[in-house]
């Protein structure tokens, strides 16, 4: 009778045991699960007690682990609630006084769960915007549909590290505004976030930056060692750099250098950024990978007056990399055009447009450097023709494994 009593309680120690590692494990589970929710909780939180930047970094982090807003979700035990990390981020921005990331990220939100809250505040954050220049306004307000249509990213990328750069306006009254740069540049942003799984935290975002802002990002001559270095986990960063602005080649040297807006083409040896240390500095990073983009000619046929365009001369470090990409919205003396109707560069556009999954041709929810090379070569060199005159406009892509793998998407 004691050895069946013995036996009895061994077995429901186990049971119990047994039980209670299920539950744990089931908790552990739970709590991976409600991560992105407690980021979003914490971010109301600081929005309600008024510390909007804490909050608009709460509601990115929320945004990178679960992108797809709901208009009702379970938080705890019975209680529910909306889940809107795009629109409690555009409030933020909004509050920030930041009005065209405000109307992005609303805009974004109104596309997916429309709300009279989201409409509201995007008609604020468009009154605001009204202030502006013409041209400031397009940016974004007027997105192609299209380009909304951004795919989920299948998994967050970590340490993934981005640079996005769109210079538009010059300080020299002689160089010509590139209307649509913030444009392009907030767009490849919220694409990396989306798309790529990049997380925000990881992304260097600059508009309108000057020569100082591009040594202090990418290196010197003197010193390689730029913030985007320090970003860097070697082994494990993918690195992506995109730029849309004014490029400019040496009339003496044929070097081609980025025009930062307090550059001046005339010496620009001396006042631009050259893509020679661009592109050496970016090869000493212990990266996984390294794609730069960049959406401007180096010609100078819009900053010369009284010069022919020039083929610029580049020594490049990166083509020798195995884990590297190179692509340039046109080649040789060709200038890079804009889609006005679309309110982006022509090549921006159908770059963008391809990672909505429309260069995926095999359906397999993978983006090649094939895939987008071929969905973009396709589409920019008739445009440029229908749309500019029969202007010529040949994107470039230097990859060293046409296999290799862009974006993966859910």
């Amino acid at each position: 009778m004691k050895a069946l009593i013995n036996k009895t309680a061994f077995v429901l120690f186990v049971g119990i045991s047994l039980f209670l590692l299920q539950a744990a494990a089931f908790q552990m589970k739970a709590y991976a699960l409600e991560s992105y929710k407690k980021s979003y909780l914490k971010g109301l939180e600081y929005k309600e007690n008024g510390r909007y930047e804490e909050a608009v970094d709460e509601f990115a982090k929320a945004i990178s682990k679960k992108s797809k807003e709901k208009k009702k979700i379970r938080f705890y035990g019975m209680r529910y609630g909306e889940y809107m990390p795009h629109r409690e981020k555009g409030i933020c921005h909004y509050m920030l006084q930041q009005y065209r990331q405000a109307a992005m990220e609303l805009e974004i939100s109104l596309s997916e769960v429309p709300t009279d809250k989201a409409e509201k505040y995007f008609g604020l954050a468009k009154m605001e915007l009204k202030k502006l220049k013409p041209e400031d306004i397009i940016e974004v307000v007027k997105t192609p549909q299209e380009l909304k249509n951004l795919k989920q990213a299948k998994s967050v990328n970590r340490h993934a590290v981005a640079v996005i750069i769109g210079n538009k306006d010059y300080k020299n009254r002689d160089i010509p505004p590139v209307n649509y740069a913030v444009s392009d540049a907030t767009r490849v942003k919220e694409c990396l976030i989306r798309t790529f799984g990049y997380r925000e935290g990881n992304i260097i975002f600059r508009t309108n930056a000057t020569k100082g802002t591009f040594e202090n990002t990418f290196g010197s001559a003197q010193n390689y060692k730029g913030t985007l270095f320090d970003y860097v986990t070697p082994g494990k960063s993918d690195v992506f750099v995109y730029y849309s602005g004014h490029g400019a080649p040496s009339l003496e040297s044929k070097k081609g250098y980025i025009l930062p807006v307090d550059g001046n083409p005339n010496n620009v040896s001396i006042s631009g950024y050259p893509l020679e240390l661009l592109y050496g500095n970016l090869s000493k990073l212990k990266a996984k990978s390294i794609t730069v983009v960049t959406d401007a000619c180096f010609s100078g046929a819009t900053l010369f007056k009284k010069a022919s365009p020039v083929g610029i001369i580049v020594k490049n470090p990166l083509v020798a990399l195995k884990n590297t990409s190179i692509i340039n919205s046109s080649a040789g003396t060709e200038l890079s055009s804009w889609y006005t109707e679309k309110g982006h560069g022509l090549f921006t556009y159908y770059f963008l447009l391809g990672l909505t999954g429309k260069a995926d041709v095999n359906k397999d929810k993978n983006i090649t450097m094939k895939e987008i090379s071929s969905f973009v070569t396709d589409h920019v060199p008739y445009m440029a023709r229908k749309l500019h005159s029969g202007r010529k406009q040949t994107p470039t892509f230097k990859f060293y494994n046409q296999s290799q793998v862009l974006v993966r998407y859910k």
